[in-house]
């Protein structure tokens, strides 16, 4: 018995550098479930466009990752721990995927002739999507590699670039919303809800400033080493990882994001309200 007990302890000390805590997996996991059930519930109610359950099925990944951590306090295996890795470290990246979308829809409905081609709706919204794929796919095949010990530098050097990339995109994307926010041309409404293009901004730059915290912290992370100070201790992954995606959840939440969008029935006509600015 103390021999299979020291077993699980070495293998969570291998892979963790600590023994997961179950308690906080546990409230982890009760968090992300809380805010995948509202925002399916506010998304189906509200009639909000189809991209918006990207965020409840990201928050239920976030549900599956903290399962398989709190699975791991007591019995930690190479699989469960990669896969849970893969959960945590790479399903956030979808929240920023909701954020080019919508940024993309406030230049599309304002109906403004971009003067640049990076202020094409399509281009803010097609764009990033495929560089933030690009980075997805280097944090991903970086984070396997990262569970052989013959290939962890090697994993965590791919790992890097894929967060230096994500993070050179947020930088540029958050430029895009500001002279989207700042500029008077982009400028649309909705039946029954006052400002919206305001309430929205304030949306993106909430999270973006959160989803750049995290970013920063996962090249903290990786720089310092897989067994490094930041790698090895478990608040700090509650603190700039959990606590700081579940304020993301919280900012899409409240206000809801979808109440400042266009029905899916009438996204497709056409939105001509600059004279209303």
């Amino acid at each position: 018995m103390a021999d299979s007990q020291n077993s699980v302890t070495n293998e969570a000390v291998l892979y963790f550098h600590y023994i997961p805590n179950l308690p906080l997996a546990i409230v982890g996991m009760a968090i992300f479930a809380v805010s995948a059930a509202t925002l399916i519930w506010l998304t189906r109610r509200s009639n909000s466009p189809r991209y918006l359950y990207i965020l409840p099925i990201t928050a239920l990944c976030e549900v599956i990752g903290y399962l398989l951590r709190a699975m791991c306090h007591s019995d930690t295996t190479l699989i469960k721990y990669i896969i849970q890795q893969m959960f945590l470290l790479l399903s956030p990246n979808a929240l920023a995927l909701v954020n080019y979308k919508t940024c993309g829809e406030i230049i599309r409905l304002s109906n403004v002739k971009a003067r640049y081609f990076f202020l094409k709706p399509k281009f803010v919204t097609w764009f990033f999507f495929w560089s933030d794929i690009f980075a997805f796919f280097l944090q991903g095949s970086g984070g396997g590699l990262q569970a052989s010990e013959s290939s962890r530098q090697i994993g965590t050097s791919i790992t890097l670039v894929g967060l230096y990339i994500q993070l050179f995109f947020f930088a540029s994307f958050a430029v895009i919303t500001v002279y989207v926010h700042k500029s008077s041309e982009y400028y649309y409404a909705i039946e029954g809800v006052e400002n919206a293009k305001h309430s929205l901004i304030r949306t993106l730059y909430i999270t973006i400033l959160l989803l750049f915290i995290r970013a920063i912290y996962r090249v903290v992370e990786y720089q310092t080493g897989y067994s490094g100070p930041v790698a090895s201790a478990e608040w700090a992954f509650y603190i700039f990882d959990g606590l700081v995606i579940a304020l993301c959840f919280l900012a899409y939440i409240i206000p809801f994001i979808g109440n400042y969008l266009p029905k899916k029935h009438t996204r497709g006509k056409a939105f001509e309200f600059q004279d209303l600015a």
